[in-house]
């Protein structure tokens, strides 16, 4: 009986311990599952992260298609109801009318014309107009007097091209994003090798056209400073091996570039706009711009709700989902057909209330979720740079604009690639700036750049 008792005893006791056992190897397998999930959705985020959840940019987003953030509507596609059709109006002063009508009826009557019907056929012709000047030498047979008939002054070289021809140049180049090479290939063709301008000459009519821009960019500068609300970003440009960053400040009328080796307080100090500047600013929430003393700022929404949007669709965030209903929503509230205007105190109180109890909530959610914190942290710090578009009917919801002159750039480094030299840059920098200006205030390009030359007679009628 006790020996029975001993081995029952015995057996229990390794029962026992194999237990113990098993319980350890089931909290650690359940801490390693933890982790093994969190690892999980912490891949599976980076792989479904993109540019309209994130702030990557788009060009990592591959051949993914991206879902559009737009919220559906009952709208059919096209015009509205109501909307005015457009139409290609005739253009006045046409170069050249030719009448289609009988002078006489089959009767012999002269006929009477009252109205007509008119359309236009619309051609280009592209011609070279080819000038050679010969100045004389020679001298009077009688009294052996010498004559040397001087060129006209702005005949500088062998071959002197047009206004025209550098004002196309440069046109192509900013504008057209061409490659040097590219535009010496289509100047040859469309002149039917009229047009042989080397490499370096293109180069030079560029870098010097930039000189040419200072004081126009110089008052720019102060159109900016005194502008109600200004825009500023930037991104990064290759130029040479070296990585550099391209500035903006813009406002609906003017736009300013600057290409720096530096990117914040130290390029804006160059730009010798932001120190001084006094009303409000919206950006994107560069560390530079945060402790700018003299301005008020507005931060881009846009930003926020990508932000926003991957806390939704990647971690499955419930506050992240009010905010985005929120934000939208004060948006649209503060559009009256398609028009700006700022909302009353009442509306203004309901908002800022929401925002925060919103926020509040996802505070307590993130608690065990700390990849929100940072972003619920900033969004509550600086609540009033992100609701400023509330109370002011100038001031926007996002940083649109200063994205959208940017753009640009990165379509440049697709086409033409980036800069090999930083006075390339700078010379992009100051020409982008005129043309961008001009295009915003509904001026013709083309003629915009030959006004910055001076040549006292036109060589080429045009090209």
């Amino acid at each position: 009986m006790i020996n029975a008792t001993k081995s029952i005893s015995r057996h229990l006791n390794e029962v026992l311990l194999e237990l113990e056992k098993l319980k350890l190897r089931v909290s650690f397998l359940e801490k390693e599952n933890l982790e093994l999930r969190e690892e999980n959705q912490r891949l599976k985020a980076m792989f479904d992260t993109n540019s309209s959840n994130s702030s990557k940019p788009p060009s990592t987003d591959g051949f993914v298609k991206i879902f559009n953030s737009r919220e559906p509507t009952d709208r059919k596609p096209g015009g509205q109801h109501g909307h005015k059709g457009r139409f290609r109006d005739l253009f006045g002063n046409p170069d050249e009318i030719i009448e289609y009508k009988h002078k006489t009826c089959e009767c012999g009557h002269e006929i009477e014309y009252k109205k007509y019907v008119a359309k236009q056929f619309v051609d280009v012709e592209i011609k070279v107009n080819l000038t050679e000047h010969r100045g004389y030498i020679g001298k009077c047979p009688l009294c052996k007097k010498k004559y040397n008939n001087s060129l006209p002054s702005h005949l500088i070289n062998t071959v002197t091209y047009s206004d025209n021809v550098k004002a196309l140049a440069i046109l192509l180049s900013a504008e057209g994003c061409v490659a040097v090479d590219r535009m010496n290939r289509i100047l040859r063709e469309i002149s039917c090798e009229k047009l042989k301008v080397s490499n370096g000459t293109i180069i030079n009519w560029q870098n010097e056209f930039a000189k040419q821009t200072s004081d126009e960019l110089a008052n720019y500068k102060k159109e900016l400073l005194e502008s109600r609300v200004l825009h500023k970003d930037e991104t990064s440009i290759d130029v040479g091996k070296e990585l550099h960053w391209l500035h903006v400040l813009s406002n609906q009328k003017t736009t300013l570039y600057h290409a720096d080796a530096k990117r914040g307080h130290a390029a804006d100090k160059v730009m010798g706009v932001l120190p001084l500047y006094k009303n409000v600013l919206v950006h994107d929430h560069l560390a530079s711009l945060v402790n700018l003393p003299l301005c008020e700022h507005q931060e881009c929404n846009a930003h926020i709700l990508r932000y926003l949007k991957g806390a939704k669709e990647l971690r499955k965030r419930k506050f992240a989902e009010s905010m985005i209903e929120l934000l939208v929503k004060a948006h649209r509230e503060t559009l009256v057909s398609g028009q700006k205007k700022s909302l009353p105190s009442e509306r203004i109180s309901y908002y800022e209330k929401e925002y925060d109890r919103i926020l509040d909530a996802g505070l307590k959610e993130s608690l065990h979720h700390k990849e929100d914190s940072p972003l619920i942290t900033r969004m509550k710090e600086y609540r009033d740079w992100h609701l400023l578009f509330l109370s002011r009917a100038e001031v926007p919801f996002d940083n649109n604009l200063a994205e959208r002159d940017l753009r640009m750039i990165k379509t440049k480094a697709k086409v033409s690639g980036h800069f090999r030299s930083r006075q390339g840059s700078e010379t992009f920098a100051a020409t982008k700036s005129i043309l961008s200006t001009a295009r915003k205030r509904g001026e013709n390009l083309f003629q915009k750049i030959k006004s910055f030359y001076t040549s006292p007679v036109p060589i080429l009628n045009g090209v």
